[in-house]
């Protein structure tokens, strides 16, 4: 039995116990995947990430890992990663050696943002190449999956669409974001329409009608593996959520910077930072970001 420290970090937030809750271990040398995956299940947080310090084009390799297997990717957990390795190194000076995480969707170089000294936002950039297919199960259908009226899914400046970038998801546009909050999915109407044939196992919900003058788009994430009461983190669908954005004829060429809420007060509110830049070519460079709160540190017995 080998000893680990790990830590817990609130990810996309400032407040503690608010956000996306995010097991880190800044030292998981040793471990193979079945004890990783073991000790993501006994945690059993939304996203665990193991950093090994043994790759050759980054600082680590991050294994990210919820508790039932292992994840591609996960924006909340590379910020919480970031956090958590501020947190227990001793350089911060601004010529320290950077940083970066080697990931299945390439490395992710970390960027530290600070505000006299104090460390107010973790960044990353990465390039995607997205595939976004306009087929989607009709309005009707996705209203009574969703447990909406029609009138509920908006069609006019946004449509529902399928956008991968690595995973698919099935990203559905509603009228505002009460809509979104709103939303019940439907498993057994979920099984016998289109959707599942898509391949995308779950739907984005997002709204761009939000409550704060902040927030550019409200979004939550529903489908056959999350539960009712689950309101998972959305990280890893902003790659796709990009993408799709581009394969909108109104949105221009350029660069674009936004913000997307996930939850609310009391129930765990996140804030992610994006910028996109949109080339109109099939590769699309982000960057994203946020902060996170380091609220936990135990240690654990890997067997």
């Amino acid at each position: 039995m080998s000893r680990y420290t790990y830590y817990i970090a609130d990810a996309f937030t400032h407040h503690p116990f608010s956000g996306a809750q995010i097991g880190v271990f800044p030292d998981a040398a040793g471990l193979d995947d079945l004890q990783m995956l073991k000790l993501a299940g006994e945690l059993n947080l939304p996203q665990t990430i193991f950093l090994q310090a043994d790759d050759e084009e980054a600082t680590w390799r991050g294994r990210i890992f919820n508790p039932h297997r292992e994840m591609n990717f996960a924006a909340q957990a590379i910020v919480a990663a970031g956090y958590v390795l501020d947190h227990v190194r001793d350089d911060h000076a601004a010529d320290a050696p950077p940083l970066s995480i080697a990931t299945r969707r390439g490395v992710l170089p970390l960027h530290f943002i600070r505000d006299r000294g104090e460390l107010k936002l973790v960044t990353f950039a990465m390039t995607v190449e997205p595939v976004v297919d306009r087929f989607a199960p009709p309005t009707e259908e996705l209203a009574r999956i969703l447990s909406l009226k029609s009138s509920d899914i908006e069609t006019k400046r946004f449509t529902p669409r399928i956008a991968a970038a690595g995973r698919p998801f099935l990203i559905v546009p509603l009228r505002d974001g009460d809509a979104v909050r709103r939303a019940r999915f439907d498993f057994k109407t979920w099984a016998e329409s289109t959707a599942p044939a898509t391949a995308a196992q779950e739907i984005l919900l997002f709204s761009a009608r939000t409550r704060r003058p902040e927030v550019d788009f409200h979004a939550r994430l529903v489908g056959p593996e999350i539960g009712p009461k689950e309101d998972p983190p959305v990280g890893a669908a902003m790659p796709a959520f990009c993408g799709y954005l581009c394969s909108h004829e109104h949105i221009r060429k350029g660069t674009y910077v936004f913000t997307v809420e996930r939850g609310a007060e009391g129930t765990r509110r996140s804030l992610l930072n994006l910028e996109m830049d949109n080339r109109g070519s099939d590769r699309l460079d982000l960057r994203i970001g946020g902060e996170a709160v380091v609220v936990a540190e135990g240690h654990i017995e890997a067997p």
